[in-house]
């Protein structure tokens, strides 16, 4: 994600957290015709409606290396008074704006805001950032089940733990066919429960939880005297997993406010897993709201679905539609 766009999705981010009406809409890289009919782009785009009048407000984003100049903020209200039923118009920079942009600003009644990064350890200081990292170990030996008519075939060299395929599957160490199918593949789900057992049972961190499995290989086979094929039907074992409290990896921090005001919000964005990241929004009214974005870029709003009290063993549901009548 190039730099403008990774600042359109902090300000559209920032926007969802501070919008104050169930009915408000917000678009990024939203196109509307103007008065010769053409589509013009617009960064961020807030639609809502107050008191029965409907609103749009239109938002440029610049993250520029240089304060923003008085061309930009030109174009940006050429394009808006050209464009049918924009209501308010914000300027969103990275770096400021030159004192002639100011001015400009001012006579076109845009308001201008700052995205400004700020240092991850004032970040630290006003919240203690940190991440649960579950980590998994496979327990060894496996327990390998065998064609029982071939047992007595397989030797106990190195290369009985290479699996190979009657396909075209290429040969693989079972350590490494195990940890990818297990460990790999349900790290998710596994973390998952190891979270759960923890908020259970008030277990400390290092505390270590055993996850047995049983994986079915229909059509693999270890090697045995002198070559032979040894069909392997199924291996048994279980994977060690406990959770460790690990400093959050802080990409960047960034104080949202119009210019010669105080912060309206803070964002702060970490990266948690394999290119998801996840945004943390400080309002004002010292809310945080939390956005996740997965490796393909698909961002969602987090909520909390349930609640669980250890001392009673009870999750309570809290999705909108279960508390309602």
């Amino acid at each position: 994600m190039n730099n403008g766009k990774k600042l359109e999705k902090l300000v559209r981010l920032i926007q969802e957290s501070l919008k104050d009406f169930p009915n408000t809409e917000i678009f990024s890289n939203y196109k509307l015709e103007n008065k010769s009919g053409r589509k013009r782009e617009i960064d961020v785009l807030l639609k809502t409606t107050i008191n029965n009048f409907d609103l749009i407000i239109a938002i440029e984003c610049k993250d520029y290396k240089k304060s923003v100049p008085v061309e930009k903020i030109e174009a940006f209200n050429s394009k808006c008074k050209r464009i049918k039923g924009i209501s308010k118009k914000i300027f969103v920079a990275s770096n400021g704006y030159q004192a002639d942009a100011i001015e400009a600003a001012n006579e076109f009644e845009i308001e201008l805001y700052n995205l400004n990064e700020i240092n991850n350890q004032k970040i630290i200081n006003w919240f203690p950032f940190v991440q649960l990292k579950g980590n998994f170990l496979l327990k060894q030996p496996y327990h390998i089940f065998l064609d029982k008519s071939e047992e007595d075939e397989l030797t106990t060299e190195e290369d009985e733990l290479t699996v190979y395929f009657y396909d075209k599957t290429p040969p693989m160490m079972l350590t490494g066919l195990l940890w990818n199918g297990i460990v790999f593949e349900k790290q998710r789900e596994l973390k998952s429960k190891l979270l759960y057992y923890f908020m259970k049972y008030d277990k400390n961190l290092n505390y270590q939880t055993i996850f047995p499995f049983k994986v079915e290989l229909s059509g693999a086979y270890l090697k045995g005297k002198n070559g032979k094929k040894v069909n392997l039907l199924r291996v048994d074992s279980y994977v060690i997993g406990w959770l460790e409290e690990i400093p959050a990896n802080i990409i960047e921090a960034r104080s949202y406010k119009k210019i010669e005001e105080q912060t309206v919000a803070n964002i702060v964005t970490v990266d948690i897993d394999k290119n998801e990241v996840a945004n943390f929004v400080f309002t004002k009214e010292k809310e945080v709201k939390i956005f996740h974005t997965n490796a393909n870029g698909q961002v969602s709003r987090m909520v909390t679905l349930f609640e669980y009290d250890p001392k009673t063993d009870i999750f309570t549901d809290l999705r909108k539609e279960k508390n309602e009548g």
